[in-house]
């Protein structure tokens, strides 16, 4: 007989907690143990580090020494929001991946208790958007906020989830592909819902599992420092994908340098745009199947039916364009 010992498969537990973890300190601590503090389900948590500094990491790993349900992995570079999210999601093997940011809380120790009971009774979700509070003020957090035209008080279906607190289901997540990493920022949740609801599931919004964000200016991309450069080539490239007319992208490009020109940022859109443009050239001369980004006409029903700016006038999409934008980014 053979010395090995046999393979054990891994014991799926309910979820995995997964947080990116970049400079920060004493918030990204908290963040690990108020997932820590949750009760009832199985869970794990999961922590990519992108690059930190050593006083950040010697910290972060004497904080979890004694805590084994804690697994870190230090990346030693910054491989953005949606690499970094894969990356943690296949760290693990919980029915669900609950994302939290590490400048968040989750608001009580029954949060993930209630993602889970909820995800369990509706096998439709791929996905449920958690409330997103200000910390400091406990009121919705208005730079969080993404459902335009709906109220953060009520129960709502979707196209989308918010990245600071958020739960799916990982048979979901890994049947459409995670997350597409060359978006590296902005707009890669969207871009994963889209080809989650075409595989006929539906995303909910549910205002009774809240996450607590200190939305802290440190450490984040401002508009001038890339924000805006991230927002108009990853919009573009990911409505490319989708299918959206030629006509109407150069619409949108437009509509992006003027609000470029209005806020002082037209560099960026003029880099955003190029940067679009070979995006979506490398993916129309990929060999990655592109299968996933034929949305069915269920699906776009779905989409125009849940998202208020798909009944807007080109016209009115680009008046838009001439408002300022806000600050705190």
């Amino acid at each position: 007989m053979s010395g090995a010992c046999p393979q054990v498969a891994p014991r799926t537990n309910d979820v995995d907690v997964i947080i990116l973890s970049w400079n920060r300190g004493e918030d990204l601590l908290e963040a690990i143990a108020s997932a820590l503090r949750q009760t009832g389900p199985t869970r794990r948590i999961l922590i990519v580090d992108q690059g930190s500094e050593p006083q950040y990491i010697e910290r972060l790993e004497h904080f979890i020494k004694d805590q084994p349900q804690v697994l870190l992995k230090k990346m030693g570079e910054n491989t953005g929001v949606a690499g970094g999210r894969n990356i943690a999601a296949k760290m693990g093997h919980g029915r669900y991946i609950v994302g939290l940011d590490s400048d968040a809380i989750f608001a009580d120790s029954g949060a993930l208790a209630q993602a889970v009971q909820h995800l369990d009774t509706h096998p439709n979700l791929a996905a449920i958007g958690f409330r997103i509070e200000n910390y400091f003020t406990g009121q919705n957090d208005a730079l969080s906020w993404d459902y335009p035209g709906c109220n953060p008080d009520s129960r709502f279906y979707t196209t989308r989830f918010i990245g600071a607190g958020h739960a799916i289901r990982r048979s979901a997540f890994e049947a459409a592909g995670g997350y597409d990493a060359r978006l590296f920022f902005c707009g890669e949740e969207l871009d994963l819902c889209y080809r989650m609801l075409n595989l006929g599931y539906q995303i909910e919004y549910l205002p009774e599992i809240k996450v607590r964000h200190k939305v802290s200016p440190d450490h984040r991309i401002a508009w001038e420092r890339g924000r805006f450069f991230y927002t108009v080539r990853n919009a573009l490239y990911s409505s490319y994908k989708f299918g959206i007319p030629i006509s109407s992208l150069s619409l949108a490009a437009m509509a992006f340098l003027v609000r470029g020109s209005v806020n002082g940022l037209t560099a960026s859109a003029l880099r955003g745009i190029c940067s679009a443009i070979r995006l979506c050239k490398a993916y129309e001369h990929s060999t990655e199947d592109k299968s996933a980004y034929r949305l069915s006409q269920e699906t776009w029903r779905y989409i125009k039916a849940s998202e208020p700016s798909h009944s807007e006038t080109i016209a009115s999409k680009i008046r838009k364009q001439f408002r300022k934008l806000p600050n705190g980014a």
